[in-house]
Parts: C-alpha cells; structure tokens; sequence
C-alpha cells in the first residue's frame, strides 16, 4: 500500500517535468520529422498575419547578392520558380554533424555550394549579423571533392539549429537558431539606423517557441 502510494505521488511530477521540457522546444531532434538535404526558400510573413485581401499579401523572403544578405517583400501570388531565377534566395541545408549534442546544420547557397550562411558581430559590435562566406574546398584521396565551412573544425558559426515548429498551412515552419551563438535566432527585423534596413539580423530569444519563425517553402 505504502508503494502504491508513493507511486501515485511521483508519477504526477514526472509528468509536469516532462511537458515543461517539451515547451521548451517543440521538436528538439528535427531531422526525425525532415529529411536532409533540402532547398528551401525561406520565407516570413504572409501565412501568420495576412491581411484583409489575401491577393495583396507579400512574404518576406532571404537573398544575397554574393557579399551580404538581405531581406525584401513579394507578393504572395508570385510563382517562387520565377523569383530563384532572378534571385540568389535558394538554399541547401544540410547536416553538419553535431554541436554541444545537438545536430547542427549548414545553410549554402543553392547555385554555389561554396558560400555558407553564418553568424557575425555587426561593424559597430552592437547587433548580430547574418553572414555569407566561402568556404574551404576539401579534396579527400580517391573521392569527390566538396566544400566545409569557412572555420572548418575551429568553431560553429557556420552551422545552426533548425528548430520544427507547428506548420502554417501546411508550410513547413522552423526556427533557425545560430550553433556558435547559441540562443541567436535569424529575424526579419531590420538593423539600427546605422545600416541599410533590409539587412539581415539576429535576435535572441530564450527558446525557440519565442523566436522568429521562418516558412520552408521549394522553388517547384
């Protein structure tokens, strides 16, 4: 009886412990539910607050033009096959291994395998940044040569953790939250003054729940 009893008073406690660490990352271990590698447009807005019209809705979308990132607008109802063709915002993700247990991730630019995404202090040293860079060419003996991030094994700031979140209209939803920064989600919220305001940023967020929120959309 006294067994009985004590097991009636742990159980509920472990249960409260559980859910609580749940709460705290939706999917800890994403690639159970995504296959990688995966070329994605990443997308903000539109899906989470369209407006009255739905025609007129516009998403936030990631580009580069080969030295910097940068954010701008489209409309929704313009085909993603048109805009990979007249922007650099398509990009593989694959994994990377991982980092402080967690499997990390690496973001490149899908028509040149050699620049990867990655984390930086800003110019002043007041904001995060995100980042493009090239990286190393790694020949191995008797196999096919590819591309490592730019700090090769020195460091992770070239690789993230993608965080699942509930999907939006069946739109595959992450957060992306920089590995060598950890707690440093990348934002569609514009700089300080001090820069153009379609650049890049990060901003921190004590989990992913909090965090900015990105829709995985393919350019087909």
């Amino acid at each position: 009886m006294k067994n009985s009893f004590l097991l009636f008073c742990i159980l509920p406690c472990f249960i409260s412990c559980s859910n609580d660490d749940s709460d705290n990352d939706p999917n800890p271990n994403p690639g159970l539910e995504i296959g990688y590698p995966q070329e994605w447009v990443f997308t903000a807005g539109g899906e989470t607050t369209p407006p009255t019209d739905p025609s007129v809705a516009e998403y936030d979308y990631i580009y580069t033009n080969g030295s910097a990132m940068f954010r701008d607008n489209i409309l929704k109802s313009y085909p993603l096959s048109d805009l990979v063709e007249e922007e650099k915002c398509l990009w593989y993700v694959a994994e990377a291994g991982k980092v402080d247990g967690k499997m990390s991730y690496t973001i490149q630019l899908n028509e040149n395998k050699s620049r990867f995404l990655g984390v930086g202090m800003s110019s002043n040293k007041e904001e995060v940044h995100l980042y493009i860079a090239n990286g190393i060419l790694v020949t191995p003996v008797g196999s096919q040569s590819y591309y490592a991030p730019p700090d090769g094994d020195d460091g992770a700031e070239y690789q993230f953790y993608i965080h699942k979140m509930p999907s939006v209209n069946d739109v595959t939803t992450v957060a992306i939250e920089s590995a060598g920064m950890p707690g440093w989600f990348i934002s569609d919220s514009p700089p300080g003054f001090n820069y153009a305001q379609n650049i890049v940023t990060f901003q921190q967020s004590k989990n992913a729940t909090g965090a900015p929120k990105w829709q995985c959309r393919g350019a087909n």
